[in-house]
C-alpha cells in the first residue's frame, strides 16, 4: 500500500515506524519545511504542495499536522477519495466539518479518527468488565491526566508547539481529549457539561493549562475528568465505581485492579506499561490498514470525531476559552 503522511512531527513519525513493520509499503510525506529541513528517514517521496498528490496513487492518508490544519487538509484529500486517518482532535473548531462530512458520506470514503487509547489493552479489558457487570451497575467514573509540558521534548521549545497555542488547536482540553473519548465510548453520549479552568499561568502557554470537567452521560453515569499540563511526575489513571465494586487502572502499571468489599482482584496485562502503549498504537494502525482496504468498518468514524469536538468546544465555552 502507498500511504501519504501529512506532517512528520513526533506523532507522524510514530505512525510511520509502526506502518513500516506491517508490510512492504511506500511512504509519501507532505512537509511544509520542504527540502531545507532535510529528507525524512523511511520516506520514499516528499512533496511540499498538497496539489501534487494527484501525481501518486495513494491508498490511505494520515493527517498528523497541527490540529488547526486537520479539517482543511482532510477536505483536500477527501476530494481525491482517499481513505483518511485523522489524528485527534478533529480540529481546533468545527469550521469546515460539515463540508468534510458531506464529501465523505457522498463518496463513501472511510475515515478513522486517531484515538489510540481505544485500542489500549487496559481500556479494552475495562469495557469487557463493565459489559460483564463485574462491579454491578456503574454509577460514576473519574479519569485523571497530568503531565509537565516543558519536559515533553528536550530538543524543542515547548511554547512554540501546537499544544501550547490556542490558535493552533492547543490547550489541555483538545490535546488530551482521550479521556473524554473513551468515557463516552464506555458510557454513551453527553447530556450535561460543567467545567472550570485550573492552574492559571504555571507554564506560560497561550492556552488553558488545566481543567476540571463534570459530564452527565445519557446512561445516567456521571464522569469527572481532570486534565493538566503542569503536574510532576506524569500521572494518568481511571477509577470506575459500581454498585458492587470499583475498577482501578494506573497507566504506569500493567494491570487492572478490581476492588470488592472483602477482596481485590489483580488482572495482569503484561510486564511493561510502555509495551501496552505501543500495542495501542499498533492496534490502531492495523485497524486503519483494514479500514483503508475496505475490510473493516471504522471503529471511530468522522461522525464520532465531530460529536467529541462538540463536547470539547462546550467545555472550552464553560471555562471561558471559546
Amino acid at each position: 500500500m502507498t500511504f501519504l503522511i501529512c506532517g512528520l512531527g513526533s506523532i507522524g513519525k510514530r505512525h510511520l515506524r509502526i506502518l513500516k513493520k506491517t508490510g512492504d509499503h511506500k511512504f509519501i510525506a507532505l512537509r511544509s519545511g520542504g527540502s531545507g529541513s532535510g529528507k525524512a528517514e523511511n520516506i520514499d517521496v516528499e512533496i511540499t504542495d498538497i496539489k501534487n498528490i494527484t501525481d501518486h496513487k495513494i491508498d490511505g492518508a494520515l493527517i498528523t499536522n497541527p490540529t488547526s490544519l486537520h479539517i482543511s487538509t482532510a477536505i483536500e484529500l477527501a476530494k481525491q477519495k482517499i481513505p483518511l486517518f485523522i489524528e485527534k482532535p478533529l480540529g481546533k473548531n468545527l469550521d469546515g466539518a460539515d463540508e468534510l462530512l458531506k464529501i465523505v458520506e457522498h463518496a463513501g470514503i472511510p475515515v478513522l479518527i486517531g484515538y489510540n487509547f481505544i485500542y489500549h489493552p487496559a481500556i479494552i479489558k475495562i469495557k469487557e468488565l463493565i459489559a460483564e457487570n463485574k462491579i454491578g451497575k456503574v454509577i460514576s467514573a473519574r479519569a485523571q491526566f497530568g503531565t509537565f509540558m516543558p519536559h515533553w521534548h528536550k530538543d524543542e521549545e515547548y511554547k512554540n508547539s501546537y499544544a501550547a497555542n490556542a490558535s493552533m488547536g492547543g490547550g489541555v482540553v483538545l490535546t488530551s481529549i482521550h479521556e473524554q473519548n473513551y468515557l463516552t465510548d464506555m458510557f454513551g453520549e453527553i447530556v450535561n457539561i460543567k467545567a472550570m479552568e485550573t492552574g492559571g499561568d504555571n507554564i506560560g502557554i497561550d492556552a488553558e493549562e488545566g481543567a476540571e470537567i463534570l459530564l452527565k452521560h445519557k446512561s445516567g453515569v456521571v464522569s469527572n475528568i481532570h486534565l493538566n499540563f503542569y503536574q510532576k511526575p506524569y500521572f494518568r489513571n481511571l477509577q470506575i465505581i459500581g454498585s458492587e465494586g470499583t475498577i482501578l487502572w494506573d497507566f504506569m502499571k500493567p494491570e487492572i485492579k478490581i476492588l470488592f468489599k472483602d477482596n481485590t482482584e489483580v488482572l495482569k496485562l503484561g510486564d511493561d506499561p510502555m509495551e501496552l502503549l505501543d500495542k495501542s498504537y499498533e492496534g490502531q494502525m492495523t485497524h486503519f490498514i483494514q479500514v483503508a482496504s475496505g475490510k473493516e468498518q471504522s471503529r471511530i468514524p468522522l461522525s464520532k470525531g465531530i460529536d467529541d469536538m462538540k463536547v470539547a468546544l462546550q467545555i472550552l465555552k464553560e471555562i471561558g476559552r471559546n
